[in-house]
């Protein structure tokens, strides 16, 4: 399984004018969308091809994580290693069920940008590239779940996605955090 992370920074101090924002100290993660499709990876497997993206936040500015930081509570077989925590669940029988082989390699390490300015938070733009083997994802519907950690080892709530509709072959994109079918459903009551 193939696995990316890319970060684009929102630091709002650079309009000197601007307002003085606040934020809590509690990191805060948020789903904003996902794009899946079907492709062919580097080496010419059929995969499943998942960008997702996030939205993270921390009224301090202290998210993230850098490279040297690998000892004490970020050592390489703590917990805090890594800083962003991402599962895959299948609905079944409208309950989620985790699945496990796939979400157990989905953690990541959201690198440390110092905050700037009068404004200490920090606000960024998460994307998380994931490539799993098709024959691995062979799910009709399925939903994300996130947290993260920021360098005080404050925990955020956990995010959930909408429900993404997963079907082993096609292309999907999916946002905000209701579910992706209350649209179709909706339609076929409005048709009987």
């Amino acid at each position: 399984m193939k696995k990316t992370l890319f970060i684009i920074f929102l630091i709002s101090t650079l309009y000197a004018c601007s307002k003085l924002e606040t934020y809590s100290e509690l990191p805060s993660v948020e789903f904003k969308q996902v794009y899946l499709a079907d492709t062919v990876d580097a080496l010419g497997n059929d995969v499943k091809l998942q960008n997702v993206t996030l939205e993270v936040i921390d009224g301090d500015g202290n998210l993230g994580l850098n490279d040297a930081d690998t000892v004490d509570d970020f050592n390489a077989k703590s917990l805090y290693y890594n800083n962003l925590f991402i599962t895959i669940s299948e609905k079944q029988n409208g309950s989620y069920v985790e699945l496990q082989k796939l979400s157990e390699n989905l953690k990541y390490r959201i690198p440390y940008k110092a905050p700037i300015g009068q404004n200490k938070y920090l606000k960024a733009e998460v994307r998380v590239k994931i490539e799993i083997p098709l024959g691995y994802f062979d799910y009709d519907t399925i939903r994300y779940e996130f947290f993260v950690y920021d360098r005080d080892l404050n925990k955020s709530e956990i995010a959930v996605s909408c429900d993404i509709p997963a079907r082993e072959h096609g292309t999907v994109f999916a946002g905000g955090k209701y579910s992706f079918f209350e649209e179709e459903e909706e339609d076929a009551e409005n048709k009987e």
